[in-house]
């Protein structure tokens, strides 16, 4: 029996789906991770554990410490009570304990965690992930078609980023789950095979939306005043500083990293972004 965390978010329905057609049993967990006796009573039975949630999308640290780092902790709490024999993980590329951002700050807590809970792990870290209901990709063009006539480029839009295809890392996670013993106690990163710059991304979301805009540098400075002063007061900010951070270094890592590890070639950026092409993405922008 399996153990999904996270099975509603924007990894999670793609992985549950991805079990139901081949086959595999899994059980959702959608309650609260602090909540240690109905962790209890879905974990009976269970002998692998897939951890997928995650407070990022909801833009407030608070609530990564409660869920990432706090919820963590109980959960492998709790695995361990249970015998839970390989504990996967999703995390982030530059996840690390001692970074200046908060949400790499958290998965870099949650890896610690992870490694030291004498339980068999996998931690999967991936570059950013778009498809479709993502909180990237379409929160992307969702501004670019409400800042008409421009489009806005933190950073100059120079940052370099290896964007990776959700049912790609889903892949990477089914197949961690089918052969445990190749990958226990590993942290592995994964990414797309080209590095793209955020300008050049921007310019293919708006080509398959069939939009143009004038692209307007931003310096980072302002970025991160116009995020708080515009969206800082929304209960689940859209643009969040998790968000602009991602502006602030390059993303990148070794190209071959699918490749290497779990023997696949990821897709490209431009042939999977056609869900962007579909009406109503202005609205994106207010989806909680």
């Amino acid at each position: 029996m399996i153990l999904v965390t996270g099975a509603t978010g924007f990894i999670g329905r793609s992985f549950i789906a991805c079990l139901e057609r081949e086959g595999i049993e899994a059980r959702p967990y959608h309650g609260r991770l602090i909540t240690h006796l109905k962790l209890r009573e879905h974990l009976a039975g269970v002998e692998t554990v897939v951890h997928l949630a995650g407070a990022e999308a909801r833009g407030r640290r608070s609530l990564l410490q409660q869920v990432d780092v706090d919820g963590t902790a109980q959960l492998l709490e709790e695995c361990r009570r249970a015998g839970v024999g390989h504990f996967i993980v999703a995390s982030r590329l530059g996840a690390d304990p001692a970074s200046m951002h908060p949400l790499l700050r958290a998965k870099g807590e949650m890896e610690s965690l992870v490694r030291r809970s004498n339980i068999p792990y996998t931690i999967l870290r991936s570059a950013t992930l778009y498809g479709r209901d993502d909180r990237f990709g379409e929160l992307i063009l969702s501004l670019a078609l409400w800042s008409w006539p421009f489009v806005w480029l933190p950073g100059g839009g120079q940052v370099a980023m290896q964007p990776l295809w959700v049912e790609d890392f889903v892949r990477c996670l089914l197949i961690v789950l089918q052969h445990p013993q190749r990958y226990t106690n590993q942290t592995i990163t994964v990414a797309g095979e080209e590095r793209l710059r955020y300008q050049e991304m921007v310019r293919r979301m708006l080509l398959v939306n069939g939009r143009k805009r004038l692209p307007v540098p931003l310096p980072m400075v302002l970025a991160r005043h116009l995020s708080r002063l515009l969206f800082q007061w929304w209960r689940w900010p859209p643009v969040s500083q998790f968000f602009i951070n991602r502006f602030s270094a390059p993303e990148v890592t070794d190209t071959d990293t699918v490749l290497r590890h779990f023997h696949f070639r990821p897709a490209r950026f431009a042939s999977q972004i056609l869900y962007l092409r579909r009406p109503g993405m202005r609205r994106r922008l207010f989806r909680r």
